[in-house]
């Protein structure tokens, strides 16, 4: 079964997020045969110079038309995960609420005197190269932004990448057809090697509730489990339980589909009762947002919106979270 993300340039693009019609006028085969390699190059430098923050035009699949170069492409397994931290790479801070700081120790582990505090936004982070695992955990030495150095549990950062450098990664988007080809085919043992290797998979139903964790051992069964989770409340308070199977993955495949709108760094999202939002927890984790409208006679509330962070490690990018947004009602 093709996925439902991969492209082909023989089908017209009919629609762009300011309602013009690019319907081509030349013929697809005549075009494969004689541009295939200029169109990669032309759309690449596209990519990088419209992508950002924007809703994206796309043909009669979920990915753009600009995007076609990198759906083409396969995409190339990284590289073993060494268990460290890149330490060249400049790092940001993660998981922490806003409001909230996060605590820098004298020395590595919980058990240390605090040497500081550091907002939970704080990007540009320098790492000394000095890295400890106590138990499960790996602590990392940084550069306090007021001077000075500390400790800090490695879970707690990212790799910092630019939004803009993000939205032009065709290694992103060939993650997410991966994603969508491991959704639409339930297949767990390819949804599992697309996941953070530095951290568990985290599913939210609502970008207020909790995460769900699911680690990297436990999606290879994730479509099949029958094992019942509580994925938090609905909007009237009940608690929602059941399986991946039964809860989580109806709105994915319903969403990961071509009546999507696909923007990056940015949410797609119908008229609403509430505010939605990216959790600020996740304020330097980038995301794709998958933004499927209401259906005709289904009402102006009934459309659905899944985020899709991604975390970079040794500079590859992998699946970190999937949040759904929804109307409230």
């Amino acid at each position: 079964m093709p996925s439902p993300f991969r492209l082909t340039v023989s089908r017209a693009v009919t629609r762009y997020h300011r309602g013009t019609d690019l319907r081509p006028t030349f013929s697809a085969g005549n075009w494969i045969h004689r541009g295939a390699r200029l169109l990669t190059i032309l759309l690449a430098g596209w990519i990088a110079a419209s992508c950002t923050r924007s809703a994206i035009p796309y043909p009669g699949a979920v990915l753009p038309s600009t995007l076609t170069a990198a759906a083409l492409v396969t995409r190339i397994p990284p590289p073993p995960f060494t268990g460290l931290l890149a330490a060249a790479s400049l790092h940001a801070v993660f998981d922490v609420p806003e409001g909230e700081r996060l605590s820098v120790r004298q020395v590595a582990g919980v058990e240390g005197s605090a040497a500081g505090t550091i907002a939970y936004d704080r990007r540009g982070l320098l790492l000394t190269g000095q890295q400890t695992s106590l138990g499960s955990s790996l602590w990392v030495e940084v550069v306090r932004p007021e001077g000075g150095t500390g400790w800090v549990n490695a879970l707690n950062l990212v790799e910092d990448v630019p939004s803009e450098s993000f939205c032009a990664d065709p290694r992103v988007l060939q993650l997410l057809d991966a994603a969508a080809r491991a959704v639409d085919r339930e297949d767990g043992e390819l949804l599992g090697s697309l996941v953070s290797p530095r951290r568990h998979l985290r599913i939210r139903y609502d970008w207020r509730s909790y995460d769900v964790l699911v680690s990297r051992t436990e999606i290879p069964d994730l479509f099949g489990e029958s094992q019942e989770r509580t994925w938090g409340v609905n909007a009237s308070g009940a608690t929602i339980r059941g399986s991946f199977g039964q809860v989580i993955m109806p709105l994915l495949r319903g969403t990961l589909t071509p009546a999507s709108v696909l923007t990056c760094d940015s949410i797609g999202a119908g008229p609403t009762l509430r505010e939605v939002r990216w959790p600020s927890e996740f304020t330097n984790l980038h995301y794709y947002s998958f933004y499927r409208p209401a259906e005709s006679g289904g009402g102006e509330y009934s459309w659905t919106t899944w985020l899709v962070g991604v975390e970079y490690v040794e500079g590859q990018p992998y699946l970190a979270a999937f949040v759904l947004l929804r109307a409230g009602i």
